[in-house]
């Protein structure tokens, strides 16, 4: 389950920065933006240097002793540009139970306390197989100052089997690429000849490569390599924040470790102890039903919806056949198809910030530009703007074969297959007998039977369940049974609002878990937290000048990459021939004829653009996010590219209340 976060947070980091503009003397922070230094330690030395897998074993250290003391040293990995962050690798055992032999080294990135040291926060981001490391490096000077944590280090770090911490790579990028998004209806020998190929070369190549240490990269051992990253920070507890699957994962070293459990936040949890076979398979698959309910009413009770119609879900069955039949070719040659829609779908029901991107780019499918939803589906996939490929969808599943969560068959698929096409009639409507029946790839083939760690806390630290009533990937039933397992001194906060993941997207949420974080405080018993009100349009908007040569467009691609919802603030798109820098100088000028103050330029991290802060004469914040055309061929901002008039330079004017 990935964590729908990233864009939220990238404005909250934006909100931060800009604030900590606000309290200098002078009203004026330039941010440096240049990196560190050359001969800085990074972790990005651990992380294969082609995406390619040879024929070796995977990336061990013999007999090399583990843990010990972390050495904290500016960062040069290209995604830990913020100069405030520090970056090390620390080696733990390839295998827990036999700590004197092969080792793999961790990556791991901080934004240090920037107060009285309190401690550290360790924080997951989900997947499994989702980078902690480049969460924290986008992210974790925001979270910090966001959520008021100056006295503590925020931790990232890539666990075992991701990316830089010895990432799983079975199979080649270009393997990937060709079975990225097959058609999962094959009308033709060739078609089903690809989907045979895409889970036997998987499970060939996993063998190959990496023989019987699959079973290694387990929750279990990634819980242990947490306790040695406490040790090595010299630390007796830690405090956690994870998200999604990150939520089992912290609620898995709670169990391992409840004395050094300082306090935990599980948000959106997930908790695959308990489920019967029937609801393995049926609670993800009602829960994107509802989710595409919820969206498609959106759409059809708002008339500005792009893919607004009488019936929006027969609109996007209609395009779905459509794709199916006649898919669409793009500019670079790439296909986009019925999965490719369903992928892309899916991806926007994590996100109601998501949702008018999404019509926007089914309306422009219809009419054959594809672009839309295959940035989308390629997000969502871990595809990054070069072409190569994040390893997530490669470590998702040995994460989870290695921790024993696995689909058992279901007694009677028949009667399993009726279920599904009755609950879920659109989401299950592609789904067979033999995709209940066939076990070619299960975890039988890569590995021994694992077994699942049982939850059950014994500690004194407090711990924060946050659980989501609208949640498609992870229902609140797992909130309840989660905070029931870890028993009491965990307390569920249940979120009534649409989406998956609710840090910094809910101001109750947020103030539950900071307090905890920070005071130990747990919130009451039955807190419910609601969606944050819209923000309104300021009356000082109309006032604001007009530039020449720029033109007022709706691009809610962009606002969604960067996170901006409308209940964190009130924002317009503007696009424009000049370059940032010529259109920032025209902006500051005539911001400082209208009374504005400048609170300088900032930095948030994606190459390519420019910020500036301002007070308006009523004293509220105004934020200017430029982005050149270049901004958008960064993984943060290629999303969006494909709404982008091409060659322009956009700007995201937000008010963003205080």
């Amino acid at each position: 389950m990935r964590a729908g976060t990233r864009s939220v947070i990238v404005t909250s980091v934006l909100l931060a920065v800009i604030a900590a503009g606000c309290s200098t003397d002078a009203g004026v922070r330039v941010t440096d933006r240049s990196t560190a230094t050359d001969d800085s330690a990074s972790p990005d030395d651990t992380a294969p240097d082609d995406s390619a897998p040879d024929d070796s074993a995977p990336d061990t250290t013999g007999g090399s002793s583990s843990g010990g003391t972390i050495d904290w040293e500016p960062c040069d990995d290209e995604s830990a540009t913020d100069e405030a962050l520090e970056c090390a690798t620390l080696a733990v055992p390839l295998d827990h139970n036999a700590p004197d032999g092969d080792t793999i080294d961790l990556a791991l990135v901080r934004a240090p306390a920037t107060s009285d040291r309190q401690g550290a926060i360790l924080m997951n981001p989900g997947g499994p197989g989702g980078s902690g490391f480049d969460f924290i490096a986008m992210n974790g000077t925001g979270i910090q100052s966001q959520m008021g944590l100056d006295g503590f280090d925020i931790v990232g770090f890539d666990p075992r089997g991701v990316d830089r911490s010895n990432g799983i790579r079975c199979v080649d990028d270009a393997f990937i690429e060709t079975h990225l998004y097959l058609d999962d209806t094959p009308d033709t020998p060739e078609e089903q000849a690809l989907l045979d190929e895409d889970t036997q070369g998987f499970v060939d190549g996993c063998k190959e490569r990496y023989g019987d240490t699959l079973q290694f990269y387990s929750t279990d051992f990634t819980a242990r390599d947490m306790d040695l990253i406490r040790e090595g920070m010299g630390d007796e507890q830690i405090s956690y924040l994870g998200i999604s699957y990150g939520t089992y994962l912290g609620a898995v070293y709670a169990t391992l470790f409840p004395d050094r459990v300082r306090a935990m936040v599980l948000d959106s949890a997930y908790e695959p102890n308990g489920d019967t076979v029937e609801e393995q398979y049926l609670t993800q698959i009602v829960g994107f039903e509802g989710a595409f309910n919820d969206w498609a009413k959106w759409c059809q009770d708002d008339a500005g919806c792009p893919f607004n119609a009488a019936d929006v879900g027969a609109r996007w069955d209609a395009l779905r056949v459509q794709l199916d039949e006649n898919p669409i070719t793009v500019e670079s040659g790439r296909v986009v198809n019925q999965s490719t829609l369903d992928v892309a779908t899916s991806a926007a029901l994590y996100s109601e910030a998501s949702w008018p991107v999404l019509a926007d780019a089914l309306a422009k499918a219809e009419t054959g530009d594809g672009e839309g939803i295959l940035s989308m589906a390629d997000d969502y996939k871990g595809r990054n703007a070069d072409g190569t490929f994040d390893t997530l969808f490669q470590s998702i599943g040995i994460i989870e074969c290695a921790s024993g969560i696995e689909q058992a068959p279901p007694d009677d698929p028949d009667a399993l297959l009726a279920k599904i096409k009755e609950q879920a009639p659109r989401w299950g409507a592609d789904v067979t007998l033999e995709d209940l029946t066939d076990t070619t790839g299960d975890c039988a083939d890569l590995m021994p039977d694992q077994d699942i760690v049982e939850l059950d806390y014994s500690g004194d630290g407090p711990i924060v369940v946050v659980g989501g009533t609208n949640d498609p990937a992870t229902p609140i039933r797992w909130a309840e049974e989660m905070t029931a397992a870890l028993g009491a001194n965990a307390r569920l906060v249940t979120f009534t609002g649409e989406g998956h993941g609710q840090l910094l997207a809910s101001k109750c949420v947020t103030e539950a878990e900071s307090a905890v974080l920070i005071d130990l405080t747990l919130p009451d018993e039955g807190t419910v937290c609601d969606p944050d009100p819209v923000v309104e349009r300021p009356t000082w908007w109309d006032t604001l000048p007009t530039i020449p040569g720029e033109e007022a467009v709706e691009l809610p691609a962009v606002s969604a990459a960067l996170g901006l919802s409308d209940t964190l603030g009130y924002g317009e798109t503007r696009v424009t021939a000049a370059s940032m820098e010529d259109a920032d100088a025209a902006w500051a000028t005539a911001l400082a004829d209208a009374g504005f103050m400048d609170l300088g330029v900032q930095d948030i991290g994606i190459d390519g653009t420019l910020e500036h802060g301002y007070f308006s004469p009523e004293g509220e914040l105004l934020a200017l996010i430029f982005m050149s055309p270049e901004a958008f061929d960064t993984d943060a901002l290629s999303s969006a590219k494909s709404s982008v008039p091409e060659g322009k330079t956009v700007l995201l004017l937000v008010y963003l209340p205080q």
